[in-house]
Order: C-alpha cells, then structure tokens, then sequence
C-alpha cells in the first residue's frame, strides 16, 4: 500500500494517526505499507509496485494554487496527474480519507474518482451515519447506526446514483449546517475508469483512527480496494438494473404476480383472468377465466389476490382472491368448507357481492376451473366507485404455511373493531390438503370465542392495497394512507390492532391490544400517492443466476409508488441500541432505519405488484397508465417485467415487432427485431423460431414468414450476445380468425358532457368471419369506464352495431373536472381450432367545467406556463407564469354542441388575451376574449388588496370533428422586465354538447 499525505487538509497529528493507523492495519492483516508526501512517487514505475493507494486526506489541489508547478503543496503537475490516471486504468485501487474530496476543482477525472467534491463542513458536532451496505466488507461489521463526532460535509453535487452508498448520514438527526436532502452519502465505492475506488468522509481527526470501529471500516476499503476482498459497489448505482420485458401486450389490469421455481410467471387481473408466461418460450397463456358477467370487475374488486403454495413444484395448488356477485350462488356441492366466516347478508349499504378465497389446480399453462377449493367467503363493504380507497386485497403465505389473506382498506364505515368484523383486516389460517383450513394459534382471538371471527389477525388497516410476509422472521409489512393523510409503513409482530382509531401517536384509543406505535408506527416517505408493498428480498448465496439481485438487498423491503412510478427500499434496525449522545432515543430491533430509492433511471407507468422469483430477479407487473374498476380495459401500456441486477455489464435487448398478429390463412407476416442487441452496436446472434417447435426458423435480423394453418402461435426471438448472455422476446399470432374493428359513432371522442345527463351510445362492430352484415351479439360488448353507468345495449336496425346510454355520475366538482377514458370492448367467437379474439378502442369525454391545469401538453416561446399552488383556486391550483406567446393543449377536443367558453381568471399581471384555435398555436382562430392587467382590475380588488377574480367568455366558431385545441395567450405589450399576464384557474365550456339536449 502507498499512503500519500502530501498537502493534506488536516492536522499534523491527524496526517500522522492515519499513516500509523494504516502501517498497524497492515502489520496485523500482512500487507506492506510505504508512506510519502512527496509527489514525486506519482510515476509510472513507481506506482506499479502498489496495490492500492491511500489519499490520507490529501487531495491533489489546483495548480494555480502550488508553486513550482503543484509540487512544493503536495498538489500534482500534469505529468504525475496522467500517472495516477494510468495507474487507476490498469485496475488499480485508490482509498480517500476525509478531505481527499476538498481539492482538484480544475480536475474533472480526479472528482469522478473521488465521487464527489466537498462545498462546505459543519461545525464539529456528534450525528449518526446509517450504514446501508451490511455485505462490503468495510462495512460488515458496523451497527447499524453508527454514532460519530466529526465535522460533516455537505457536497457540492450529490453523489448518489452515480457511486455505490454504503452508508448515510441521519440528516433527521439535526446536525446544524447539513443543508442536503434525505439521502445524504457518508461512505461509498465504485468501479472507476478500469480501477477501484473507496471513499469515507471519516477519518479527518486523530481519534478516529483510535476508534476500532472506524479501522475496521477503513482496512475494508482498502481490501476491497486493493482486490484482496470481494465486494459489490453497483446495488444503488443508477444503470446496474435492466428491465426486460417479458409480455408487453395482451394483459388487461393486471394486479398480482407470482413466480414459481420453473420460472413460469402468473398473473392475476383484475377483470377476472390468470395469464401464465413461460420464460422459455415467452408464450402468454390465459390459464383460468373466471368468467365474470360484463361490468362485473367495474362494480367491484374483480380478482385482486395470488399465491402459490409454498409446496406448489410438488402440488401445483395456487390461490385466488376475488370479489363474486352474491346471485352466484353458493360453492358447488361438496366443495370442502371449513371455519367460522360466514357468507351472511352484509349490513345495510354493503355492495352486493362478496370476498371470496379459493385454491385451484395448475397444470402447465392451464387451470382446471373444477379444481376449486373454496376456503371462505366473507361479505365486503366498499363505497361507490372513485369515492374512497382503492378496491384492494391480498394473499402472502410465511415460512411456516400459514395463509395472510388482506379483506382490503377501511371505506364505508370505518371498522367497528368488533370482533366479528374483518373489514379492513389481515385474516392468517393454515389451509389443509383436503381443501378446508385451520385457525392456527396466536390470532387475535381463540377458535369457539363467542361472536367472533378467530381468523382475524390484525385489524384497523386502512388502505393495505397489499400486504408482504419477510421470509426471515414472518413478520407482517403493509404500506398505505393513515387517517390523518400521512403515508404509513406498517410492521406487525403480532395479533393485534394497528392503526387509527385504534392507535395514534402511540396512545391507545380504548383497546388494550393496540399494537405499540414503536412497533408499527408510520412514518411519512416520498411518494406522490399512498405506497404499496412490495416483496423482501431474501438472499440466496447459492443461487446461481447471474444477475440476481446483491446481498445489498437481503432483508430491505421493496415498496412502490403507483401514482408517481417509483420504487424505494427500507432497511430495518436489526439490533438494540443505544448511544452516548442524550439526544437520541434508544432503538429497537425492527424499527424503520431508513428509505432510499432504487432503480431511479426506470420510468413505470403504475406499477401494481412486484415479487422476487427463485432466481432472484424481481418481477414487476404494470397496470398502464390507468388501473381499478371500472377504468381502460384495454391492453395499452399494461405489461410484465424482469428486473435483473447487471451491474456494470448489460444483456442483450430482445424486441419483436410484427406488421400483423392476427388474420386468415394463409397469413404472411413481416418480422423485425429492430431495438434488440447491445449498444453501442456489440455485435449479436438473432434466432427465430416463428412456430413454436423448438427449431431455428431464421436468423436474420428482420424476416418474413407466411402461417398456412390456422392455429394461435407465439414467434419467439433469441438474441445472443458475445459473452453468451441471453435475451428473448415474443409476440402471439393468431392465424384463421381477424381481430373485429369497433367504431364508437356517439358519444364523440373529446366531446362535452355535464355531469348527470344521459349520453346517447352507438357501437359499430365489423367481423372478418361473420361478414360484415351479421347482426352482431351486443352482449358480448363490454364498456368499461368510471365516467357512468351503463344501460343494457341493443341491436341497432340496418346495421353490425349496437346503442345504448351513458348516464354519467353526479359528484361534487372536484371530482367532476377530470377528463374520462370510455373504452369498448367486442370479443368474437373465434373459429375452429382458433381462439377468441378482443377488439377495442377507447374515446375520452371532457367535462363542460375543466381544471385549467389539466391540459394535455404547454408550451410557447418561453417554455410554457406552470401549475401553481393557489389555496383560493377551485381545484387548489392554478396556471401561473403565463408570458407572452404561451400555449397549453386539450387533446382531444370536439366542439359539438358547444357555444361559448368562460375563462376564469384572475387580472393580477400585465394582462392580454385568450385565443382559442385549432390544431396548432397558430391555427384557425375560433375565438378570443380579453382579460384586464392589475391597473385595469384595480377597481374590483377584494379587501385583502388582490385582484378579485374575472369570468369573460368568448363565442366559439362551428368546427366538425375532433382536434386538438390550443388556448394561446398573448400580449403585444408584454416584456421579460415585466410581470405575467394574469393567472387561470377553469374554463367552462357553454352549450348542450353531446348530451341529449337539443342541438343549437
């Protein structure tokens, strides 16, 4: 080892602790150690002899600021600058101690071996550093918290994601002049430029080095710096997680996923069907559909829950949670029953229908629908449609065989707490072979008590949306919304109450088995809407795939966010602890240590659910951009995905586009691999297998390939790269039966309704098979939309379609200001030996009162205009810095039926106008109005010395069909060295629309 201390931003005492900490390191673990700081040994030769080197908080200043050309200040000249850039080229190894970081500005590379540069220190105080990384070997022996006094440093750029965090400061601490957000990294390593790099912002006073913790800190990095010892330094670095996808089309609000130990994948949607995908041969299959009436999945939870057996390589059993019409009936007879829940008649105000769980039979690809055990049925209590918590539910097996089933969250009323409630509860019971189960010992109440349900375990969960075991210790994790708004992480050690009304703050609200806040307590995280659990990683060291995720991870729990597509990890204090310092609280083993977020580089749409598989890669699935009862049914955007940990290589991309998936035999089909292979241009092997068959159809890169009988077949492409890593890619073609084409004539897409009217509905439907003139089944037409409820559709005279009506809800205006997606959906008949096919096409309907904030798109000269909090707004929020020339986009838009506009707003800036045109910014003017400046408005100011609110209108010219509209606003008299125009809060579009009002 070399230790370099040359112009070192520390004390003598501390320069000389650290070299003779560095010399005892290594004559207790037998390496050599050589100490200079004389900036001459940074030459190619003499560089060559070490393994390592140490920057004792010695970092190579700017040259400007040496004499002599940076030699007589420790800094280094350009020619010993390119020796440790050689050096750390040819794999070797660089350790920074403390104020390695605090020089070298005119430097780029040597900040990037760094990870960062420092921008300023606190004053020296005690704090705490979380230690993230319990797997590197500089930090496998640290507590978890990690109590130090030293000066801490702020950084100029936030180093994570680019480096590997091995541990954090606890900025909650309170340490004065920590200026830096949540995650906060303290130590970290990365791979740099062919060599390896460890830095730890300790070591900058003499008696860290007298601190047995911080040696062992340190002689960690220098073995893994130096190659001695291995280690990760890729687990939280943005770009070592790679998405495959693993079916992008053909799923339909997917909700839950499953892996078993062949890799197959299951997944449950919510509109009632299991998809099983093969891994090896990337077929989507549906396993089981449930068969729900149309509409069904829109009034209610539909399929919400999957498990498999722990045993289910032996036994092939998995188990469903779903939502069934209590005009189903009762199970079939003879169908195994066992237990204390009843499906009685639910309470005045329930829905309709009921929670039921039942264990099928799998068997390949398929489920046998006469397998099912049913377990339980329960009635549910849920409030009508968008007006309280996502519909939920859940299932999670432990170690120990035992079955969590989640009822869903809290909604019409709260729970009662009363013993026989399991609304809003976490049920755990042990199924048994013969299809019934028992109550195992440790529930909330013992089986025969009176009046109660001894399946319940927990209960007062609000919006447990889902619910995960740790397979370590079989403690139960939910994340969700308290009642007080704030995001909880919820941990459950045992039977009991959690959560309000029964717990808050850690006051027990009248129930003496309220689990203690300690144990369960909330704690508020980043996320755009309420999280949802996700897996905990449970790290297998034998376990041979590749690309499983590191032992970083082992033990952290995985949640998401499905509103703002985000993922994050939690890690848990895994010991007792207390510290020195009286301002900080003793700690027990379970509490939530910290969140960090992951896979920031990945952009979901709204992830629904996630698991790790047997290989450890964790399986996403995405419900698109829109999810839950009644909402787009369609196929967009909702997908399976495999992520693998690639660390600093990659695997090869594999992507299937085909110029048609389905038509009659004999059916030519236009393949392409374009998107697959390795950037940037590594080259890569194609093999197709277009049939199914197992054997090398072609391996060009884009071929062709005519069916000639009829049948469903998944082309499958395998992409190889040159180290032999694999990537493969399906697409499902369906020969001898034409997917059927649906036309909505009316209501027209972008068209204006009021919230209460009837819409009248047209549906076409052309069939290749059925000839274009047969009358079509418009039972088999499914709407799906939580815009309002649908009428029965009948026949049209004449013609291959069907009408009905949409009565739209009635709400409060809030929730009525929001544009709605109506997707209609036809499934043909398929033909022999060929299957169903689904045709789709969705429409969206705009409310005649619109949010000005939700446009499609802004823009404009000046980057367009920016949504802004204003308390006073009628959705809380505003159009704010509108300048001359801005834009925003409603798309789509029809104007049938429509008179007029009323644009409210307020005249607190320059003033201009409003002008209204069609397909671009300087479209065809339809109309324009007028909105006063401040001066103007002066009169109609309110007592509170702002600008009273304006609602001018303009008059609107006819315009057939859809467009895009542009609000544009302008101001000739407008400069950059004067305030903005004004502020929008609405726009009211005037006239009957297409309601059944009659038409101007």
């Amino acid at each position: 080892m070399l230790v370099y201390s040359g112009g070192a931003h520390a004390s003598l005492d501390t320069v000389r602790a650290g070299v003779d900490a560095v010399r005892t390191l290594g004559a207790l673990n037998g390496f050599g150690v050589e100490a200079t700081d004389d900036p001459d040994v940074f030459d190619d030769d003499r560089l060559a002899r070490f393994h390592a080197i140490v920057f004792n908080g010695a970092a190579p200043a700017p040259q400007d600021q040496d004499q002599e050309g940076g030699r007589e200040g420790g800094g280094l000249d350009a020619q010993a600058r390119a020796a440790l850039r050689t050096y750390i080229r040819a794999g070797g190894g660089w350790v920074g101690l403390h104020g390695a970081a605090a020089g070298a500005h005119d430097w780029d590379w040597y900040e990037g071996l760094v990870g960062a540069t420092v921008d300023r220190a606190t004053p020296v105080q005690t704090g705490r550093v979380e230690v993230l990384d319990h797997a590197h070997p500089s930090t496998v022996t640290l507590p978890d918290l990690w109590e130090r006094t030293e000066e801490w440093y702020n950084w100029r750029t936030d180093p994570a994601g680019t480096v590997h965090t091995l541990a954090g400061i606890r900025v909650r601490d309170g340490i004065a002049g920590l200026d830096e957000g949540a995650d906060h990294p303290w130590s970290w390593c990365q791979d740099y430029d062919g060599g390896r790099s460890w830095f730890t912002a300790g070591g900058g006073a003499a008696q860290d080095f007298r601190d047995g913790a911080f040696l062992s800190h340190l002689l960690g990095g220098i073995e893994w710096a130096a190659g001695a010892k291995p280690g990760g330094c890729t687990a939280t670095r943005t770009g070592s997680f790679q998405r495959t996808p693993l079916a992008a089309s053909g799923l339909t609000d997917p909700v839950d996923v499953a892996v078993a130990s062949d890799r197959r994948v299951f997944v449950a949607q919510r509109t009632g069907q299991l998809k099983v995908v093969d891994q090896r041969t990337m077929k989507v299959s549906t396993a089981l559909d449930l068969a729900y009436a149309p509409g069904m999945a829109g009034r209610t939870d539909g399929l919400t829950g999957l498990a498999l057996d722990p045993d289910f390589a032996e036994n092939n059993w998995l188990y469903l949670l779903r939502s069934e019409s209590r005009r189903a009936g009762t199970p079939r007879p003879g169908t195994p029953r066992s237990g204390s829940l009843r499906s009685d008649t639910p309470s005045p105000g329930t829905a309709g229908y009921r929670l039921a769980l039942s264990r099928f039979t799998a068997d390949g690809d398929t489920v046998d629908p006469a397998s099912e055990k049913r377990l339980l049925t329960l009635p549910v209590r849920r409030p009508a449609a968008g007006s309280g918590p996502p519909p939920s539910g859940s299932l999670a097996f432990d170690r120990a065989g035992r079955l969590y089933v989640g009822t869903g969250g809290i909604s019409l009323p709260p729970a009662s707490g009363a013993p026989d409630d399991a609304q809003g509860s976490v049920l755990r019971i042990t199924p048994q072979d013969d299809g019934t189960y028992t109550v195992p010992a440790g529930n909330r109440l013992d089986p025969g008590t009176a009046g109660a349900r001894p399946e319940i375990y927990a209960t007062g969960l609000r919006t447990p949306y889902r619910f995960t075991v740790d397979p370590a210790n079989g403690t139960l994790l939910a994340a969700g919304t308290g009642a007080d708004g704030a995001v909880e992480y919820v941990r459950i050690t045992e039977a009991g109450r959690v959560g309000r009304p029964y717990c808050s703050g850690g006051t027990s609200r009248g129930a003496a088995d309220c689990a203690p806040r300690g144990n369960g307590a909330g704690t508020t995280g980043p996320t755009a809407g309420p999280p949802a659990t996700g897996p905990v990683y449970d790290y297998d060291p034998a376990n041979l795939y590749r690309t499983k995720f590191p032992e970083y991870f082992a033990g952290k729990w995985l949640t998401y966010d499905p509103a703002g597509g985000r993922f994050g990890a939690l890690s848990f204090q895994r010991t007792d602890q207390s510290f020195s310092d009286p301002r900080f609280a003793p700690v027990e083993a379970g509490e939530l240590q910290s969140f960090n977020g992951v896979f920031g580089d990945m952009k979901w749409q709204r992830p629904a659910a996630a698991a790790f598989g047997p290989d450890g890669a964790l399986y996403v699935v995405d419900s698109g951009p829109v999810s839950g009862p009644g909402l787009d049914g369609e196929a967009r955007d909702a997908g399976l995905f495999r992520v693998d940990h690639v660390g600093d290589g990659r695997l090869p991309g594999a992507a299937v586009t085909a110029d048609r998936d389905n038509g009659p035999a004999p059916l030519t089909v236009s393949f392409t691999g374009a998107g697959s292979g390795l950037p940037p241009g590594v080259p890569v092997t194609y093999a197709w297998d277009f049939d199914g068959d197992g054997a090398t159809d072609s391996t060009e890169a884009n071929p062709p390939y005519t069916y000639r009988t009829a049948g469903q077949f998944t082309a499958r492409l395998t992409v190889t790269g040159p180290e032999g890593t694999t990537a493969m890619a399906g697409q499902e073609i369906t020969v001898g039966n034409t997917r059927p084409r649906i036309t909505v004539r009316r209501p027209q897409n972008g068209g204006f309704f009021r919230p209460g009217e009837a819409l009248a509905l047209t549906v076409d439907v052309a069939d290749t098979e059925d000839g274009k003139d047969t009358r079509i089944d418009c039972s088999r037409i499914v709407v799906r939309s939580q815009a309002g409820v649908f009428g029965a559709l009948r026949p049209l005279t004449g013609s291959p379609g069907c009408r009905g009506s949409i009565a739209m809800s009635a709400g409060d205006e809030a929730s009525r200001s929001d544009s709605q997606r109506v997707t209609v959906q036809y499934t043909d008949k398929g033909a022999p030996g060929v299957p169903e096919l689904m045709g789709s096409t969705s429409l969206i309907l705009r409310p005649a009162f619109q949010e000005a904030e939700l446009f499609t798109s802004t823009g404009g000269a000046h980057g367009g205009v920016v949504t802004g909090s204003r308390p006073a707004a009628s959705g809380g929020r505003a159009l704010t810095e509108i300048e001359d020339g801005d834009w925003i986009a409603l798309d789509p838009v029809n104007l049938r039926g429509i008179r007029s506009v009323t644009v409210g707003a307020t005249p607190c800036g320059t003033g201009g106008t409003i002008e209204f045109r069609a397909g671009s910014p300087d479209g065809r003017l339809l109309g324009s109005l007028a909105v006063p400046g401040a001066e103007d408005a002066a009169a109609g100011r309110t007592t509170a010395g702002r600008a009273a609110a304006v609602s001018p209108a303009a008059a609107l010219k006819r315009r057939s069909g859809g467009m895009t509209l542009y609000v544009v606003f302008t101001s000739p008299a407008w400069s950059s060295e004067k305030p903005d125009l004004f502020t929008v809060d609405w726009l009211r579009f005037d006239g009957p629309g297409i309601g059944r009002a009659a038409a101007r």
